[in-house]
């Protein structure tokens, strides 16, 4: 499958997604970056297992005439090709993503071989080359159901706000990477405060968030802010009139 696109295109395909890989020598599959042929689009999409992302970027039909099973290329291998393959605002080169299999040169019993295996390969005008091997295991797949969870999250009602969000304040900066100049980020929640967060870029990407839940019941929820201890110590104010409802103590 070749797919022709520009450097440009390539960077917005990737880079929202790298923000979310695991960096864990215990879960090398968590370290991957899936691209996957759709039948209407290129998707890259990673996960840590709290949050999920995925990018998309449209195809002409003509270009996706038949199924290809996915590639997981290591995260590392994403971030060099954006240092190889790069853009400005004046020259933006045509690039050629391949995804399909290629021959590994191996040695057999002291022969020269080759065996079979899924890449992406990029090709820049310029003759520059880059193949990123699959390294997918099967058996050990986190994305299997990637598009089942989005979709859920995409279709699901969507109820009132739940009166409190709990975020992990360390996942917030990964966000931002998917979003371009001009756009915002929109967060959809469920019906419930354990919900998924269905996290979206105008049509370009979407992601899933794991709130973060300290216990098993809606007991284990922070206080409610009117508990807390800031509407006694500071003055309450008439949010119309702006004048003061009382003083401090």
């Amino acid at each position: 499958m070749r797919i022709d696109m520009t450097t440009r295109e390539w960077h917005e395909l990737v880079k929202p997604v790298l923000p979310h890989v695991l960096k864990d020598s215990d879960f090398p599959e968590l370290s991957h970056v899936r691209i996957e042929v759709g039948a209407r689009s290129l998707y890259a999409v990673t996960t840590d297992r709290y949050t999920l992302a995925a990018e998309r970027h449209p195809l002409d039909r003509a270009d996706c005439n038949s199924p290809m099973p996915p590639v997981h290329v290591q995260a590392p291998d994403i971030a060099a090709s954006l240092k190889l393959f790069t853009y400005s605002k004046d020259n933006d080169p045509d690039l050629t993503v391949a995804v399909d299999t290629v021959l590994i040169p191996s040695e057999i019993m002291g022969q020269d071989g080759s065996y079979a295996s899924m890449a992406v390969t990029l090709t820049s005008g310029t003759g520059s080359k880059m193949v990123m091997h699959d390294r997918r295991m099967p058996h050990r797949d986190p994305f299997q159901g990637w598009k089942r969870h989005i979709s859920a999250a995409v279709e699901r009602a969507q109820g009132g706000t739940p009166s409190g969000l709990d975020l992990n304040p360390d996942h917030l900066g990964r966000w931002s990477a998917a979003v371009r100049a001009g756009e915002r980020l929109t967060m959809w929640t469920g019906p419930e405060r354990k919900s998924p967060i269905l996290v979206t870029v105008d049509e370009h990407f979407a992601g899933i968030w794991m709130p973060y839940v300290w216990g098993d019941t809606e007991a284990a929820a922070p206080r409610a802010p009117s508990t807390l201890p800031w509407s006694a110590e500071l003055t309450a104010v008439d949010l119309e009139t702006g004048e003061k409802l009382g003083e401090d103590g």
